[in-house]
């Protein structure tokens, strides 16, 4: 009977490891918001508000999509880019192509862009030739303005294919209409199969604003002045923007801090009267040191400090008529690895918009969701009572052993 009892007594212990191994190794989200309903069936952009970024991780590792029925729904985080740029061809019609009474031929192009432009490329049939051009410009197509003379084409050409691209370089002009002069009486022209330039488009980011911090400033006696911002959480910082006063004309050098214990540097340049005031970064934190040498001038004063985070978002697809819940704060989680972003290019494509609310804390205590750190501290010390208690029923039960076989 007592072997039976302390058998039981090891298997309940053993039992109690799992249990607790398997709570341990269980992700515990600090925080959750409800998704807006969804109405229809499709790709979602999920719009990650500063207030929701700066509960995350740095690298926003641990936000997760739960459905009502408690699954897991993939999904592909992005953002904007503070600039981004894109090139793409923009052709020029060819309006006519004539010899006229100089006996030369020529070429008429539009300029579709209508902007001034500084180099032309012509897509031309394979040829073993040389040619030289003349350059003019009109506005009217009438009367016609020299801009470049005597631009020297080679006899470049591909021997796996029949198109080779020439490039035609000049002065910037806007005309409306450009033409190319094949200069040389009665030769033969190149086959211009089109022409045009490649058009460069910046597209800027777009920004969430963030909570002003609270601003202390102090000018020290070393010609220096400190300002420290304190936000009201850990925010994601992508822009910040300084409103200084003081002497009418300044410009004054300044460095930024991530304020830690190291005071990690972030940035260095100017402050200026003539200028926006307006820098790039990119931290994540509730604290920063703003420090601007004076030299021997009047310090300046910092009136207002915004900031901003660049667009953040997830595109995943929601089914009609689910609920969804977004949860985030967990410090040990790793990022999720999903098959959807293999199809990042159907995601892309006109998801809706939506947007989380009502951030609430989850129903788990403070000890539920330790750092990384600590929760690995904790385990092996549960490891460690849990082998004690082992030995001791394991020599228990050794000692019960040999008295039954001293009787016998």
């Amino acid at each position: 009977m007592m072997k039976k009892k302390s058998r039981y007594k090891f298997y309940l212990v053993a039992f109690s490891f799992l249990i607790v191994l398997k709570t341990q190794s269980q992700n515990h989200f600090a925080y959750k918001a409800a998704i807006d309903t969804i109405k229809e069936t499709k790709f979602y952009k999920i719009n990650l508000s500063p207030a929701v970024v700066a509960k995350c991780k740095p690298g926003l590792d641990d936000i997760r999509i739960f459905d009502e029925d408690g699954k897991q729904v993939s999904y592909i985080l992005k953002n904007d880019l503070p600039v981004f740029k894109t090139e793409n061809f923009v052709e020029f019609p060819i309006i006519k192509t004539k010899k006229e009474s100089d006996k030369q031929t020529h070429v008429t192009l539009q300029n579709s862009i209508n902007k001034a432009i500084e180099n032309l490329l012509l897509f031309v049939k394979n040829t073993d030739a040389y040619r030289s051009f003349n350059i003019s410009g009109s506005d009217d197509s009438t009367r016609w303005f020299v801009i470049k003379e005597n631009i020297y084409l080679d006899n470049s050409f591909k021997a796996d294919g029949e198109t080779i691209i020439q490039s035609l370089s000049f002065p910037a002009s806007n005309y409306k209409y450009f033409q190319l002069t094949i200069l040389g009486k009665d030769l033969l022209p190149f086959n211009i199969l089109k022409a045009g330039v490649y058009n460069e488009d910046l597209t800027y980011g777009g920004y969430a604003q963030i909570l002003q911090p609270q601003i202390s400033q102090k000018d020290s006696s070393d010609k220096t002045s400190y300002i420290r911002l304190q936000f009201d959480d850990d925010y994601l910082v992508n822009k910040i923007v300084f409103d200084v006063e003081g002497v009418k004309y300044f410009k004054r050098k300044f460095s930024l801090f991530k304020q830690n214990r190291y005071n990690e540097f972030l940035l260095e340049g100017y402050l200026s009267s003539e200028g926006s005031n307006e820098f790039i970064i990119n931290s994540k934190s509730s604290q920063f040191l703003f420090t601007i040498a004076n030299e021997d001038n009047i310090p300046l004063k910092v009136k207002a400090v915004q900031a901003f985070q660049l667009n953040t978002y997830l595109l995943t697809y929601l089914r009609a008529g689910k609920n969804y819940s977004l949860n985030f704060g967990d410090s040990s989680i790793q990022a999720p690895k999903y098959d959807l972003q293999f199809f990042s290019d159907s995601a892309n494509k006109s998801p809706l918009e939506i947007s989380v609310s009502g951030i609430e804390k989850n129903n788990v205590s403070i000890a539920a969701a330790p750092s990384s750190k600590n929760n690995k501290l904790l385990l092996w010390i549960i490891i460690g009572a849990i082998l004690v208690a082992l030995s001791y029923f394991t020599f228990k039960m050794m000692g019960e052993v040999n008295k039954k076989s001293n009787k016998d």
